[in-house]
């Protein structure tokens, strides 16, 4: 296999990447730990035009299958390349649908999703939440006790260290991890999500929380398992043990965010918390290690079926991104979203503003379907066996909406 075509293959990716910051805030290479030179020498070069980065993704499928990589690699590298291509399109102002763009570069099949799930989801919440008031304000309510007040902010860094040890200790009953592995947990401002994982490469990671939004402490294990364990961080930590230092497989030591890897991603990340965790057991440790030093009393909601209607509303905001791609009004989005995802007001522009960021507008997708691309195999007494399995292969969405199909 040829070093040029790697370096060909991490080069274009930084190029993308350089092209996107002209016209968004997103990045399309969200970590690399591979050769520095690699990466260094883009830096310093202009940004380079559009139609030239479509003939490098063409050129770099044309030459893929005399490479010698695997089977599966090569699968694997076609379509992380095919989404290259895409964006280099698009970037030179070719359009695409959604489906087009949807499959092109998360290698995913979107689709409405009917409001009768969204329905089913509140008349859990009516029968589960206490209160009176609407659902959405007993749901709003509910949010406000479980909220770190500013006078405790200061706690969170080491309620997210507390978290991340529990959550290590149980992932490391169904999968080894390096002994030297770690992360570093930080709390931060202005960015475009909750939270995130930067994997820095040598089995490490950089977590942080986004402190512009209320820091809600009944979702705390769900950060701490989305990005760190067994969710972005182990899976880094796993695959660059495994694909990249024991297997050779340089594309490992970079995450391009906007292509199939990331559907993978989302879909182990989304699913993390109850890898490790029933609902029962998340609350009951909180309960015991967060809560008293936060001053905050447990309302005994029944956790399990509060899990099961939050993920039926996950569909919500894949409709809104449907939405706002058919072309209809930024107002009329948010009122789809506040009516059936149960938010207030104020919080629907920034729900908006996740689907709305040019080159960001399907990354929503990926946590839906990669969630249900991975579910249906997760049902048996083997799910472990099968999870430590997404943590330590290189597949695809289409390697088990095939495995579903058969």
């Amino acid at each position: 296999m040829s070093e040029q075509w790697y370096r060909d293959y991490m080069q274009l990716a930084f190029q993308i990447d350089k092209a996107i910051h002209q016209v968004s805030p997103i990045s399309f290479v969200d970590s690399y730990y591979g050769p520095v030179e690699w990466k260094a020498s883009v830096e310093v070069e202009d940004v380079r035009p559009a139609n030239e980065m479509v003939r490098a993704a063409m050129a770099l499928e044309d030459t893929l299958p005399i490479q010698g990589f695997s089977e599966q690699q090569s699968k694997f590298l076609a379509k992380q390349v095919r989404a290259m291509e895409t964006l280099s399109r698009k970037l030179n102002d070719e359009k695409f649908t959604m489906e087009e763009e949807a499959e092109r570069c998360f290698d995913i099949r979107p689709a409405w999703v009917p409001e009768s799930q969204f329905e089913h989801a509140h008349s859990l919440f009516e029968a589960i939440l206490p209160g009176a008031g609407s659902i959405g304000e007993r749901r709003k309510a509910r949010r406000k006790r479980y909220e770190l007040t500013q006078e405790k902010a200061h706690l969170l860094p080491g309620f997210m260290v507390r978290a991340m040890a529990e959550a290590r200790r149980r992932t490391r009953t169904f999968i080894d991890l390096p002994a030297e592995e770690t992360v570093e947990v930080e709390a931060v401002k202005d960015m475009l999500g909750g939270g995130a994982c930067w994997y820095l490469g040598n089995y490490c990671s950089r977590i942080v929380a986004n402190t512009d939004l209320p820091t809600v402490l009944s979702s705390l294990l769900e950060l701490c398992c989305h990005e760190g364990y067994p969710g972005h961080h182990t899976e880094g930590v796993v695959k660059e043990r495994s694909l990249y230092r024991e297997g050779g497989q340089v594309e490992q030591t970079m995450v391009m965010l906007l292509s199939p890897q990331c559907t993978i991603a989302e879909g182990i990340a989304t699913l993390a918390l109850e890898m490790i965790f029933t609902a029962t057991e998340a609350e009951d440790w909180l309960a015991e290690h967060i809560y008293p030093e936060a001053g905050i009393e447990p309302d005994g909601v029944d956790m399990q079926k509060l899990r099961e209607a939050e993920a039926l509303l996950e569909g919500v905001w894949g409709n809104a991104a449907i939405m706002l791609r058919e072309g209809r009004s930024e107002a009329e989005v948010m009122q789809y979203m506040q009516k059936y995802m149960l938010i207030s007001e104020e919080r629907a522009p920034r729900y908006l503003e996740f689907i709305k960021t040019p080159f960001h507008e399907l990354y929503v997708f990926t946590y839906y379907y990669g969630r249900q691309l991975m579910l249906p195999r997760l049902q048996g007494a083997d799910r472990l066996d099968v999870f430590r399995g997404f943590l330590t292969q290189q597949l695809t969405p289409a390697d088990l909406r095939q495995k579903s199909e058969g």
